[in-house]
């Protein structure tokens, strides 16, 4: 049981931003446990920047 903070980082590469998020909300998915919580903004900065 966790209570609170973060308990794990999950980190993924790619050719683009687009694809390294792809890849870490993937490996995100491979991960459970009781009250899991995730940051749903991953690398949202840096495609912002890209428009």
């Amino acid at each position: 049981m966790v209570s609170g903070g973060r308990v794990l980082a999950v980190t993924a590469l790619g050719d683009s931003v687009r694809m390294a998020q792809k890849r870490a909300y993937e490996a995100v998915t491979c991960t459970h446990f009781e009250g899991m919580q995730y940051r749903r903004d991953i690398g949202w900065r840096a495609l912002d920047r890209k428009k």
